[in-house]
């Protein structure tokens, strides 16, 4: 009944074409450029259900349920994928089969190398039919632990890291009111195929340039034109990675991840606030110093990195009956890019204070003038990004963007050029990993350092998550390496990073992850 109930509907509504990001987002995934990415998160799970199989299962079912009906895009697919203005298209049915996977380990099994094993697998992972929508939740368990990883994979032309970051805390709201509700069922949902709401058709977010301006100055589109179109032998830029050509194939992710614990990172982010900065930003300093120390000065005389920014802040309040609430709240695509360039002068200043090298560079600890050094370079890098923060849409790179005609064209030229970006940082923020009651409401404002599950009764008695793992596939033309850390309100924090493999040597990538950790680690042990 259910199956032939699904295909009744045979008309396609398209709800509207794709925007900018999106499109940009859709070009890189057709031309296998990028695949997935990832917001992982460890629930830790009331005792009563805990000690149930079906009643867990059942429970996750209806708070999935619930979340769908809150964030329109996953509700949705793609028509003409492929055309120069794809769209989204309505969908009468989703069959939870396709996008909720439960892995059982036996109690012997390593439950935290399985989970490793699948979120880097997932990474690499293609969605083939993107007339059905791209996403997808993995449950990994093992025996009856009070523990269970919850594994968000998408296609990002569906929504961006903080919108998964809303997925995982709106998603964990929903099982915390459904667990103290004692609701079993929703309607439209018969066994694992849910019969989506027809009319009115979902109303999905929309992209920001058609809500609200987004001014390019007539100086600042011609420079970008030149640079864009310049001929390479023109190209007199030394800060480009001109040292990690861009190699298209074979497509390939390495990624590595450390973790830092919840006394580390509090001291860290009390050395941010005192030297007047962020963690983000102190994150981009020693980023300068690693690959500083890493490469040298006729290979990289010079940097650019780029720092990804939220836009939803920017964003004009949501319409009333917007079913995710505020716009801070909404799933979809929203994120910018600021720019940083490093010089040849501040490049070389910073190698100056650089120990002699030896024969690994491995090993080597941050000095006290280098310390002074860095939060210098922190607190000017949190400067640029308040800078922007504070006139956020003039000079937009998507303000930009909406003069490329073609998408699919613009990124295959893009990656017979070179590279210009060494890295790249996206920080998802803090996220809330108490009982939920306040998002249920439409509102999260965890902080770095609070403890929201002391927000939702006893101890235990309530969903939490207790850690989080942030990853992205390798964006085969963007920087050498990217950087993504993400935390939990009143926990610690995961960074990981990731990079394309036949285009970096796995070995330089692991030793720039260990300069972070090593110097983060230093940096704790020494306030």
């Amino acid at each position: 009944m259910a199956a032939s109930r699904s295909n009744m509907a045979t008309d396609t509504t398209v709800l509207r074409k794709l925007g900018i990001n999106e499109t940009y987002q859709l070009a890189m995934y057709l031309l296998d450029q990028y695949r997935g990415t990832i917001l992982s998160c460890s629930y830790a799970i009331p005792p009563r259900l805990a000690e149930s199989r079906p009643q867990l299962e059942a429970a996750v079912k209806l708070a999935l349920v619930d979340t769908i009906l809150r964030h329109p895009m996953l509700q949705v697919a793609m028509i003409d994928s492929t055309a120069k203005t794809p769209s989204w298209i309505q969908l009468p049915s989703l069959d939870l089969n396709q996008h909720v996977e439960w892995l059982y380990l036996e109690p012997h099994a390593d439950f935290e190398q399985k989970v490793q094993d699948t979120f880097r697998l997932q990474l690499d992972q293609e969605f083939p039919d993107l007339s059905r929508p791209g996403w997808k939740i993995t449950l990994i368990r093992s025996g009856d632990a009070p523990i269970m990883e919850v594994i968000l994979t998408w296609n990002h032309p569906y929504f961006d890291g903080t919108g998964a970051r809303i997925l995982h805390e709106d998603f964990l709201g929903m099982l915390n009111h459904a667990y103290e509700n004692e609701t079993s069922e929703r309607p439209g949902l018969e066994g694992d195929i849910f019969f989506l709401p027809q009319t009115p058709p979902p109303m999905l977010p929309i992209p920001i340039e058609l809500l609200t301006h987004l001014p390019v100055d007539f100086k600042h589109l011609l420079r970008a034109l030149w640079e864009e179109n310049r001929p390479q032998f023109l190209n007199w830029d030394v800060s480009y990675a001109t040292w990690c050509p861009i190699r298209p194939i074979p497509y390939k992710t390495q990624y590595r991840t450390f973790d830092l614990n919840k006394p580390t990172l509090d001291t860290i982010l009390a050395l941010c606030r005192k030297n007047k900065t962020t963690f983000t930003a102190l994150l981009n300093g020693l980023l300068l110093i690693a690959f500083s120390l890493r490469l040298d000065s006729t290979a990289a005389p010079a940097f650019q990195s780029s720092t990804i920014i939220d836009h939803r802040r920017n964003l004009p309040p949501a319409p009333q009956d917007a079913p995710w609430g505020s716009s801070d709240r909404v799933v979809s695509n929203y994120v910018t890019q600021l720019l940083h360039k490093f010089d040849v002068a501040q490049v070389a200043h910073i190698r100056s204070k650089l120990p002699p090298a030896d024969a690994t560079g491995e090993g080597r600890a941050l000095s006290t003038g280098m310390i002074q050094e860095l939060w210098a370079v922190a607190a000017e890098n949190r400067l640029e990004i308040l800078a922007k923060l504070e006139d956020p849409l003039r000079n937009d790179i998507v303000g930009l963007f909406k003069y490329v005609t073609d998408w699919k064209g613009t990124m295959s030229g893009m990656a017979k050029k070179p590279r210009q970006f060494t890295w790249l940082v996206t920080n998802v923020g803090v996220l809330d990993g108490g009982g939920g009651r306040n998002i249920i409401s439409g509102h999260s404002k965890a902080q770095p350092g609070t403890n929201t599950n002391e927000d939702v009764g006893q101890a235990g008695e309530w969903w939490s998550i207790r850690r989080a793992q942030f990853g992205l596939s390798s964006e085969v033309p963007a920087a050498a390496i990217e950087f993504a850390p993400v935390s939990v309100a009143g926990q610690g924090m995961c960074v990981s990073a990731n990079w394309h493999d036949c285009a970096l040597d796995v070995g330089f990538g692991e030793g720039i992850m260990a300069d972070l950790e090593r110097w983060l680690l230093q940096l704790a042990e020494q306030s």
